[in-house]
């Protein structure tokens, strides 16, 4: 009976004292939203040892050398995550597609990933560039950014919604170096047809460290030459990259809209659905029941993607009245039980893509209803979708909530964003709101994998 009270003794002690060998962090006197419940836990206290979440209290932590962050009631949070982004379309499309190399992307991309971090994003989901080389030096700590689920090269078919080259450009010989747009030498998209050509495709992008893989499986809003309403990839094509990437464990994501080609997809097995603005009700039930994700940059409904500068003009009274058509998207997608992940859309001009950003996070309270459940979407439900990933995904752990052994990342802000968006960037100016680049106040500490890369306090 003495060794079993004695040991109990040592138990305890250990779960209130730890031994900091290892780098030991406690955060006290905070309230958390944990990313799964719609209340903050209040006067607690969360203790990260190494890259993990130890110990959550409502009573205080001590560990012998801890470094001791006093929250002062603020808010903890799991780190934001984007699920939809492209790192490395940093400049506009013409421009890139004219002007720039790879060099100038790739310097460039350091900036934005530095942003994303300061604004309490720690992971991105990147769906279509090549940003290997980026996701290994932020793994390296030679860049510091949010950690990058990368899809490398974007897949589309002949015509698709990836295919860039100019009118004269497009043959209808075998490729050749001078038929490619820049946006496939630079390897942001890969123009592949037939089974073996997108087999081949997927390939070299998990060989090259994809995370998961991005069909183009419809046109779309920026298009030059895919009307929105089409439907890109055959039954055979889009079966043989989901299996490819079954092969490597991992999974598949299409970039589509109309509910043909959703339908396609879960007959092949894709996992999530990029944009997908105009489904039905059923297609919308069946993702829910076939365990999809709909990953939606909901600035695509908002009457202000009039004054993007990526919107071609001739395309804006279609779009205006899909708008007005599909207004209720959000609401439906609730209403049928579906998962949604945030998505911002990351892609062009810093002034533009990175107000989007701000702006999507407003907008989406509009379309949703509710800041609780955009909050899930920027936290836990993008977390269950990035596990999709399995052994492929750039972190192995639970990300996007605040229990014991997830994945330390976590960020500090002042204010209950349950209650006011605005303490994590949300923002109702989007072209309105000034160009240049300002810090978000309210978020006073980001850290990332257990290592802090922004204090503020």
């Amino acid at each position: 009976m003495k060794n079993v009270l004695k040991l109990t003794a040592v138990a305890m002690s250990c779960s209130l004292a730890f031994s900091a060998s290892a780098a030991t962090t406690i955060f006290k006197n905070v309230d958390i939203f944990n990313g799964t419940e719609e209340k903050l836990y209040e006067n607690h206290h969360v203790m990260v040892v190494d890259n993990k979440i130890a110990q959550i209290s409502s009573k205080e932590i001590t560990a012998e050398d801890a470094t001791v962050i006093d929250g002062e009631g603020k808010t903890l949070m799991p780190g934001l995550i984007d699920g939809h982004a492209h790192i490395m379309i940093n400049y506009n499309f013409s421009d890139i597609e004219t002007n720039k190399d790879l060099t100038d992307i790739s310097i460039h991309s350091v900036q934005v990933v530095e942003r994303y971090l300061n604004d309490g994003f720690t992971t991105v989901r990147d769906m279509g560039g090549p940003a290997f080389g980026l996701a290994r030096e932020i793994e390296a700590g030679n860049v510091e950014g949010p950690r990058l689920y990368p899809s490398g090269a974007f897949i589309s078919q002949t015509s698709g919604h990836g295919d860039f080259r100019d009118r004269n450009d497009a043959g209808f010989s075998p490729k050749t170096a001078g038929d490619l747009s820049n946006f496939e030498r630079m390897g942001i998209g890969a123009v592949a047809d037939g089974v073996p050509e997108v087999q081949k495709a997927t390939r070299t992008n998990l060989r090259n460290g994809a995370t998961q893989i991005k069909i183009m499986a419809g046109g779309g809003g920026s298009s030059r030459f895919d009307p929105i309403d089409t439907v890109q990839y055959s039954v055979e094509e889009t079966c043989a990259i989901v299996e490819a990437a079954k092969d490597w464990n991992t999974y598949v994501a299409a970039h589509t809209f109309n509910d043909r080609s959703v339908n396609r997809l879960l007959d092949c097995g894709v996992k999530t659905f990029e944009h997908g603005f105009f489904i039905n009700d059923d297609t919308m039930k069946r993702i829910s029941k076939e365990g999809g994700y709909v990953v939606p940059q909901m600035w695509g409904l908002s009457p202000d993607l009039a004054k993007n500068p990526l919107m071609p003009k001739d395309k804006l009274p279609l779009v205006a009245k899909l708008q007005e058509a599909y207004g209720d998207y959000g609401e439906r997608l609730i209403k049928n039980d579906v998962k949604v992940v945030f998505a911002s859309d990351y892609v062009g001009a810093d002034a533009d893509a990175e107000r989007a950003r701000r702006y999507e996070i407003y907008w989406r309270t509009q379309a949703f209803g509710s800041n609780y459940e955009v909050l899930k979407q920027m936290t836990s439900i993008a977390g269950e979708m990035l596990a999709l990933s399995g052994p492929r995904g750039t972190t192995q752990g639970k990300l996007g909530v605040i229990e014991k052994d997830a994945v330390a990342d976590i960020i500090l802000v002042d204010g209950n964003p349950l209650e006011d968006m605005s303490v994590i960037g949300a923002t109702e100016k989007w072209f309105d709101a000034d160009p240049e680049y300002k810090e978000i106040e309210t978020i006073k500490l980001v850290m990332k994998d257990g290592k802090i890369y922004r204090n503020k306090l």
